[in-house]
């Protein structure tokens, strides 16, 4: 199949960005591929305005490699909590303890070293090599995908595993001889600023000349996808346990809350106890929707509870990994 390149494509991404791009992100001010990994981890599937503030935290608690690596599971999830997706956290901790054995806790500068980590994919490799090391490898994120599909004029899904290769091809070939680290940054500021989803900025846009989809006038058919399966809803029912100002927490061992602690979805007999609230709430993730209940139970007198867990007290709940939801409802139930 032959690709071919878009004359001054990338020279006019380039030029674009220069003036209109993204150039003070606080991850932008350092060329530490820690500093750059941990954005791009934080960046998959969540939008820069929200990842900043988590990012910041993120790097200031866990200042280096080393610094990730020691760090518990729990201390990563709760730095975490509220970004939603938690497996990048578990996957950027696991990868932290790897790069310590494997490479004295210096981050790898080749690209068969880097997507042997775990959570690390070809396009997050590409972006941390073009970034830090100003190697020319292509990426390929949401914002990239649709950029080159409308260019081309791509009418096949996106989703589709023919045409992500053949995106492959096209984010491959498009790369510039120099300034991959300012391209790489151009084409996805280009996507999430000016090619957007819904009603892109054709109008101020540098490239519409050679846009298939602006001449045809496609922009708003193209990306196209494969219908998604609608979402299913999940049910289930939380016990939240009150004891001498303390809550009881259970690890949750499966699901998207892997490895986060939640309060028992199981009742425990007590002889004496009050019940103080009833509940619902939701939470939407990618694939279904998860409808909770609530019990708030104070217990009257020592519980004895054999399920494996930990009591903690209210004032600690924002210190520990707790889902977003969870951690919300807890505080508002907090005496």
């Amino acid at each position: 199949m032959e690709v071919l390149k878009k004359p001054a494509f990338n020279v006019s991404i380039i030029k674009w960005h220069k003036k209109f791009g993204r150039h003070d992100l606080p991850w932008q001010k350092s060329k530490d591929p820690y500093h750059v990994w941990v954005s791009e981890i934080m960046l998959q599937q969540t939008q820069v305005v929200t990842v900043i503030s988590y990012y910041q935290k993120f790097i200031t608690k866990f200042k280096t490699i080393k610094a990730l690596a020691e760090a518990s599971e729990d201390d990563v999830l709760s730095m975490w909590s509220g970004l939603g997706f938690y497996s990048r956290a578990r996957n950027l901790h696991a990868a932290s303890i790897m790069i310590m054995k494997e490479n004295s806790g210096h981050f790898p500068d080749n690209f068969q070293d880097m997507i042997r980590l775990p959570g690390i994919g070809r396009s997050t490799a590409g972006a941390i090599l073009a970034f830090c090391f100003n190697k020319p490898y292509p990426i390929l994120d949401g914002n990239v995908k649709r950029v080159l599909s409308r260019v081309y004029g791509i009418t096949t899904p996106i989703n589709n595993s023919r045409t992500e290769k053949k995106l492959w091809l096209l984010s491959e070939k498009n790369l510039p001889k120099k300034n991959i680290d300012i391209y790489t940054q151009a084409i996805m500021d280009f996507g999430a600023t000016l090619c957007i989803p819904k009603r892109p900025i054709c109008n101020i846009c540098p490239i519409t000349q050679t846009c298939v989809a602006y001449v045809n006038g496609l922009t708003t058919q193209i990306p196209k996808k494969n219908p998604v399966k609608k979402n299913e809803i999940k049910k289930t029912h939380f016990y939240i346990y009150e004891y001498q100002k303390q809550v009881f927490l259970v690890k949750n061992r499966s699901g998207v809350w892997n490895g986060l602690w939640l309060p028992p979805n199981e009742e425990i007999k007590l002889k004496n106890k009050q019940i103080i609230k009833y509940g619902h709430r939701q939470s939407v993730f990618s694939h279904y929707k998860l409808v909770f209940e609530y019990t708030f139970i104070k217990a009257l007198a020592k519980p004895e509870i054999k399920l494996k867990g930990l009591w903690i007290n209210w004032q600690d709940i924002q210190d520990i990994g707790l889902p977003a939801p969870i951690k919300k409802l807890l505080i508002e139930l907090s005496p």
